[in-house]
């Protein structure tokens, strides 16, 4: 008779056989739970897919399609870091939550710079780009006042408001100890600020540490003999800046 709670040898290696059969059904299907971000590369404020971007993902690379498409598979679970490259448009970084299974499915934008693109290519985009700032373009062509656009502006590599504006003749940039704030003056005007306006709209002001990346043109008149008749008014004599914002519908 065997013992109460005793394990024969046969039981055992049928328990021990059972115990490996298990593993062989279970392991698999974790060992297979890989998750694929099928993904789309546009043109952050066009919109257009952007052919030959080079996506790097979990030490891998793929290649955006003419439809700005890629498909990584196989990817581990967790928080992955998708590089993005292609000429004429800065690198963009971003990081997309995986699921231990399953297909993800991300647009990613592309801010463009035009750098080491043909002058062309650049001028191109500024004409598709105009009816959305007819205003701004007309305005520049007169060559009343000082203007920066996008191209212009990446050009110096300034990353913030203030410090494009630092680089226009006769504005002055002032800063406040108290309240750690700082604010454009213009020279002739010194003791009062000018006024803003963001996308057509007059706003009390505009912080100069605002990130330059957004902006597609500044338009600044240092006084009342260079302020159109659109953005006069009574305290014009301090100066006005214009300020039009790029729209990102894809970001």
């Amino acid at each position: 008779m065997t013992a109460p709670g005793r394990i024969t040898g046969a039981r055992y290696w049928r328990s021990a056989l059972s115990v490996a059969l298990l593993g062989l059904t279970v392991c698999p299907v974790t060992a297979g739970a890989q998750a694929t971000l099928s993904g789309r590369v546009v043109d952050s404020e066009i919109g257009n897919p952007l052919a030959g971007a080079t996506v790097r993902i979990q030490g891998r690379s793929f290649t955006t399609d003419r439809l700005g498409r890629f498909q990584a598979t196989e990817l581990v679970a967790g928080q992955a870091e998708v590089s993005i490259q292609l000429l004429g448009y800065a690198r963009a970084d971003f990081k997309v939550p995986l699921p231990a299974a399953g297909a993800v499915e991300q647009t990613f934008g592309l801010d463009f710079t035009g750098y080491d693109l043909p002058e062309i290519v650049v001028e191109g985009r500024v004409e598709r780009l105009m009816p959305r700032y007819i205003d701004f373009e007309r305005r520049r062509g007169t060559g009343q006042g000082a203007y920066l656009r996008w191209d212009e502006i990446a050009k110096k590599g300034v990353s913030r408001v203030g410090d494009a504006l630092r680089s226009v003749r006769g504005v002055r940039m002032r800063c406040d100890q108290a309240t750690y704030e700082c604010y454009a003056v213009m020279a002739r005007n010194p003791q009062c600020q000018p006024r803003w306006w963001v996308d057509g709209v007059e706003v009390g002001s505009f912080h100069e540490n605002t990130p330059i990346r957004d902006v597609y043109g500044i338009e600044i008149y240092r006084g009342p003999g260079e302020v159109p008749g659109e953005f006069g008014g009574s305290n014009a004599a301090c100066g006005v800046i214009v300020m039009w914002t790029k729209s990102r519908p894809y970001r």
